[in-house]
């Protein structure tokens, strides 16, 4: 049983979404709420997009999409994130966040606009090292939140780097 099909089946077990499994296992998401192909999570809607880009041009991204960088503010949602990323990359390639502190160090705020307060940090982290002022997630294996210089593209093994962007609606938008 893929992941991926495991994460929709938790999610509807939540309550959030259904599968369509008319022509057996088919984890193409049907979340009303939600563009075609996106995972809810309560009332946020999150989109695995593979690309090798920047931390800011990743963002500008989001943007075109009516959406930003993925924000976590819950152990809920931490765990819905690091699956969904497992279920789309197998190598668990690092993953860009909307975490930055590019403005004030030390001064952590989330790109949608979101208070920071739920973080799970690998260990020595945030150190402030060398420019890094953006989060990803996910170095060797380990789905924590690491500092990053914003401007790295991630080229690992030949791969595209990955990032996972939301699109934020509002609590009228969504059943």
């Amino acid at each position: 049983m893929s992941l991926l099909f495991v994460l929709l089946t938790a999610s509807s077990a939540l309550g959030h979404c259904s599968t369509d499994t008319a022509d057996g296992i088919n984890p193409q998401l049907l979340c009303p709420s939600c563009p075609l192909g996106w995972v809810k999570f309560d009332r946020r809607c999150f989109s695995y997009v593979s690309q090798t880009l920047d931390w800011a041009s990743a963002e500008a991204y989001c943007l075109n999409q009516g959406a930003n960088l993925a924000s976590i503010h819950s152990e809920n949602e931490y765990q819905t994130v690091k699956a969904l990323i497992r279920a789309y990359d197998p190598k668990q390639n690092p993953t860009w966040l909307g975490l930055n502190n590019c403005q004030k160090r030390r001064s952590w705020f989330w790109s949608d606009g979101t208070k920071f307060g739920y973080s799970k940090w690998n260990k020595g982290e945030p150190n402030n090292l060398n420019e890094e002022c953006c989060v990803h997630m996910n170095w060797a294996g380990k789905f924590l939140l690491i500092q990053s210089v914003c401007v790295y593209k991630f080229p690992n093994l030949g791969n595209s780097s990955r990032f996972l962007f939301l699109l934020v609606y509002s609590s009228e938008g969504l059943e």
